[in-house]
């Protein structure tokens, strides 16, 4: 005490070396330069085996030295440095083992005290205290400006940091570094200041850690811990401006072991940036060697604003037939964790590992429950970067994972395993107004099985919650609830061209929004969509629901390039299905379909793909809309407004429409439509429409039928292309369609088409067909209005079945033709049939007959035109008559051309006249021809006129402007009454009768007997 030793300078300061093996410390060491000492100060050391520092020392320096073997930091004892003997103080008596007195330390006597210490470090001077085997600081050190290094060169001991080491005072920073050969414990608070650093090295395990208060670790730096060690923290509170490094070394030459495990424990806090980083990543290690476990048992762990903690673990590398026992780097949470994590932050913990080929393990647990708030993001991402082989997965045996405040919880992964995330146990995800996504991400995961496989209940509620996979399999084994609120995507294999299913093998009930997307959804239980809540299929192949399909919300089925498969579906809210099938898929509805609240769209827009339908079909209210190119019933089924036992009536009460939309309507089995105000069956996007399909036998042969049963409105459509009906097609009013039934629900069928083809029967109360250019009706195809009209219209039509109605009208802009054995019927009214030109193989029959053509018309051999209570009218420019026509008076006109009768062609007029006009052409009956009226007049006008038939009728006149022949072998007969014959020239070589017969002619002559009956 009181000595100096001097090595200051004028500029710079210089060496003092003081040392022993036994050394005390109480005196002066000046080393003081010009200025600051901070920067022009000199060297000071003082070292030995045992080494003390006292009260009194006073070291000026830029830097201080002390290097004993053990040093030991206490605050100064009372009375230390009042004038005790030191060495008395320091050492005390002890026998050794040969009985010598020798003396030795005495251990409850400091190294150096803490005040003293800080009077160096206060100049801001540089303090390097080092000990060959441990450092204890037992007693708190104010850092002030300086700098004080902590070196410990043994690895059989370490540092032991039991009192605070930080700054004081506003403004101040200093400079911390620790280096341990051996392990490293920090026990107290530690701070550096706004500007200081710290710089902190452990050969062996490094622990910051207090079981019972806060330990506050302040300053940015660096922390390294050596290979194959253990890092501990417990109840810590990070503080920095700067990043704060934490370090896993690896062995040189990637030689020995690196295996790693780390114990998070109690609660951590970050305000600043932590970084741990632990990378292994070389082929060249074994798995074995750089395994280990991160166990996080933090209960709390709070991130202020602007702040983040990145854990970080890179094992990749070769693959391994078994699971270490040590562990794979993995992390396993085992206590519940709340993350308190601010708006502008985030928490993120990345792993990379290498690939084990078992399915007996996981790389990583996460068994506690885990809750996130404040507004920040919560991130834990696991790779693999090998393709070749699968690996293990990750486990989450969580209950619950509680996100609120806007806050993110984000659970993904991208590496090959059979199971890549876990979900044990029941699990409830509550994240209110905030973010909770658990999913396979793309990446390398060649091997993949599932992204996502959970054994349990899945409860969501609140927020916005993911949960499948980008490229692979997802798998929810039991039920799936969706609360209010919610917004819920299940997800599978929506990236790119990958392939697999979503399966959930229980119930969905949402009251929330659930989107299903990606490549195919199989949901095997029911399916419950609560009002005010939405349903979105969105995938790019198939959609399967087996259950029971409830809508009460908004659904909307999209699927891309896919099929659906659904069972039983009740729609109380807006349902929309669009679908794209491809190839050979097929879209299959098996159960009933029930909407009891507005439209209702099926719509596949696959090409030459169909909807199978098996199931009965019902609507309440507004549109039904079924569209695919082909639509196939495979069951026989109701398509029917009303509901829930409702009657099929076409009422308000059941304002309901139909439309199907299709190139090919298949029937496997009946199809029944009833009660819609509207139903229509119309060909798709501008193409031909066939209903039914043609059987073996050929037309007429297929037994299935379409029944549109009380519907008001019944169509048939395909606006500018073709209508094939192979198929019967009725409606009925539910009363046998009898005349003036008991209500007005049917008011008939129409069909309208650029051409139309009726291979069957079609049966409504009326029937309209609508042919832009051609129709067709097959042998034995019967069109039937069963108390009402057939009303057809056609550019051009061919006639080979049967036309029945009460009324018929049949109209060709262009040709006509009714084919022998065809049959155009009206049972109690008027036939009329028009046509620009006409052929008349067939019968046309009614109360009333017109036939008309505006051009030519011709009856042909074993034809039929019959009026069975009224008038036949036959009109056309020119007509040849070989068949037969009759009618109580019958009219046959050929307007601008000649009129003929051809051989065993029969006129009769069976009550009335029998009248034949050509007024500007010949009229020709030739041999065998036969016209007659039973009671009244024939009357024949023309132009020029040939008579080689017969004519029979009470008064008969035949009237010619131009020159008249009646041939050898034809006869007139006017057998009650008068035959008169006018005309310029007459040539009568044919028999002609009555009882008075006039003959006025310019010139007459002929060798034909003229009879005057007495």
């Amino acid at each position: 005490k009181g000595s100096t030793i001097n090595v200051s300078g004028k500029e710079k300061g210089g060496r003092a070396i003081v040392w022993g093996d036994i050394a005390l410390i109480d005196g002066n060491i000046n080393a003081q330069g010009s200025g600051d000492i901070a920067k022009t100060g000199g060297f000071v050391e003082t070292s030995g085996h045992d080494l003390f520092i006292k009260d009194n020392a006073i070291v000026d320096a830029k830097e201080w030295l002390l290097d004993p073997d053990i040093v030991s930091i206490n605050e100064a004892q009372a009375g230390r440095s009042d004038g005790d003997d030191l060495e008395n103080n320091e050492y005390i008596s002890e026998a050794n083992d040969n009985g010598a007195v020798e003396r030795k330390r005495n251990g409850n006597t400091p190294t150096l005290t803490n005040s003293t210490l800080e009077k160096i470090l206060a100049r801001g001077s540089f303090v390097d205290i080092t000990a060959t085997r441990n450092i204890y600081v037992n007693s708190s050190i104010n850092l002030s400006n300086g700098s004080l290094t902590l070196w410990s060169n043994s690895n059989k001991g370490g540092i032991k940091i039991n009192k605070d080491i930080t700054v004081k005072g506003d403004g101040t920073s200093g400079n911390l570094t620790i280096r341990s050969g051996g392990w490293l414990d920090i026990h107290s608070n530690i701070s550096v200041g706004e500007h200081g650093t710290i710089n902190i090295s452990s050969a062996d395990t490094f622990a910051i850690e207090n079981k019972s208060n806060m330990i506050t670790f302040s300053g940015g730096g660096n922390i390294t811990i050596g290979p194959g060690k253990k890092l501990r923290l417990e109840n810590v509170s990070f503080k920095n401006s700067t990043p704060l490094n934490i370090t896993v070394l690896r062995n040189a030459n990637d030689q020995g072991d690196n295996n790693f495990s780390a114990n998070f424990n109690g609660t951590l806090n970050v305000s600043g940036t932590v970084n741990i980083n632990r990378v292994v990543d070389s082929r060249n290690v074994s798995i074995y060697k750089k395994g280990g476990w991160l166990e996080w048992r933090v209960s709390q762990m709070n991130v202020g604003p602007n702040s983040h903690f990145n854990l970080n673990s890179n094992t990749n590398g070769s693959a391994a037939p078994a699971f270490p026992r040590q562990g794979l780097g993995g992390i396993k949470i085992l206590t519940d964790t709340t993350f308190n994590v601010a708006k502008s932050s985030n928490v993120n913990f990345t792993f990379y590992y290498p690939i084990v080929q078992t399915t007996k393990a996981y790389h990583s647990e996460i068994k506690g429950n885990l809750t996130v708030s404040g507004g920040g993001k919560v991130r834990m991402k696991f790779s693999a970067r090998d393709n070749g082989y699968y690996t293990v997965g990750i486990k989450i045996a969580s209950q619950t994972i509680n996100v609120t405040d806007n806050s993110t919880l984000d659970i993904e992964g991208d590496m090959p395993a059979k199971r890549l995330f876990e979900i044990s146990d029941d699990l409830t995800i509550n994240a209110t107004g905030s973010t909770v996504s658990i999913k396979e991400v793309e990446g390398t995961d060649t091997k993949l099985e599932y992204g996502l496989y959970a054994e349990g209940n899945i409860t969501t509620t609140g927020g916005s919650i993911t949960l499948g996979s980008n490229k692979a399999l997802t798998k929810i084994k039991k039920n799936i609830v969706i609360n209010k609120d919610t917004n819920l995507t299940l997800a599978s294999a929506n990236f790119g061209n990958h392939r697999g299913a979503l399966t959930v093998e229980g119930n969905i009930t949402t009251k929330g929004n659930l989107t299903a997307n990606g490549d195919a959804i199989e949901i095997k239980g029911n399916l419950d969509v609560a009002q005010s809540a939405k349903f979105n299929g969105n995938t790019k192949n198939n959609l399967n629901i087996t259950g029971n399909f409830t809508n009460n919300g908004t659904a909307e089925i999209n699927i891309t390039q896919g099929a659906v498969n659904l069972g039983n579906v009740t729609n109380d809210g807006n349902l929309n299905i669009t679908t794209r099938a491809k190839n050979s898929q097929k879209s299959i509805i098996r159960g009933d379909i029930t909407n009891n609240k507005g439209n209702l769209n099926i719509t596949n827009n696959g090409s030459d793909t169909e909807i199978q339908i098996g199931g009965n079909i019902s609507q309440k209210e507004g549109n039904l809309t079924i569209s695919s190119d082909k639509v196939n019933i495979i069951n026989q089924i109701t398509i029917k407004a009303g509901v829930n036992g409702e009657g099929s009536s076409s009422s308000a009460t059941n304002n309901a429409n139909l439309t199907i939309k299709t190139k090919e309507l298949k029937l496997a089995q009946d199809l029944n439509i009833s009660g819609f105000n509207k139903a229509e069956i119309t060909a798709k996007n501008g193409s031909d429409l066939t209903i039914g399909e043609t059987n073996s036998g050929g037309a007429n042969t297929n037994t299935k039928k379409v029944t549109f049963n009380n519907v008001k409105n019944s169509e048939i459509s395909a606006n500018g292309h073709n209508v094939t009906l192979n198929s019967k097609v009725e409606t009925s009013n539910g009363d046998s369609g009898i005349e003036n039934g008991s209500n007005d629900n049917n008011v008939g069928l129409t069909v309208t088409a650029k051409n139309v083809t009726v291979n069957n029967n079609i049966t409504s109360q009326n029937v309209t067909v609508a042919a832009k250019e051609n129709l067709v009706t097959a042998e034995n195809a019967v069109i039937n209005a069963t108390s009402g009209t057939v009303n057809i219209s056609t550019k051009t039509g061919d006639i080979r079945g049967e036309i029945s109605g009460n009324t018929v009208s049949v109209s060709a802009t262009d040709s006509l033709t009714t084919q022998s054995g065809s049959k155009i019927e009206a049972k109690s009214g008027e036939a009329n049939v028009t046509s620009a030109t006409g052929t008349i193989g067939g019968t046309i029959s009614g109360n009333t007959v017109s036939v008309k053509a505006t051009n030519d018309l011709i009856t042909k051999a074993n034809s039929k035109i019959e009026a069975k209570s009224g008038e036949a009218n036959v009109t056309s420019a020119t007509g040849t008559i070989d068949g037969t026509v009759s009618g109580k008076t019958v009219n046959v006109t050929a307007s601008t051309g000649s009129l003929t009768v051809g051989g065993n062609a029969k006129i009769n007029a069976t009550e009335g006249a029998a009248t034949l006009t050509a007024t500007s052409g010949k009229l020709t009956t030739k041999a065998s021809s036969s016209i007659t009226s039973a009671n009244n007049q024939v009357n024949l006008s023309a132009k020029d006129g040939s008579i080689g038939g017969n004519i029979n009728a009470a008064n008969v006149t035949l009237n010619t402007t131009g020159t008249l022949t009646t041939v050898v072998g034809s006869s007139i007969n006017a057998n009650e009454g008068t035959l008169v014959i006018n005309a310029q020239d007459a040539t009568l070589n044919g028999d002609a009768s009555g009882d008075r017969t006039e003959v006025n002619a310019v010139n007459a002559s002929g060798s034909g007997n003229r009879k005057l009956r007495q």
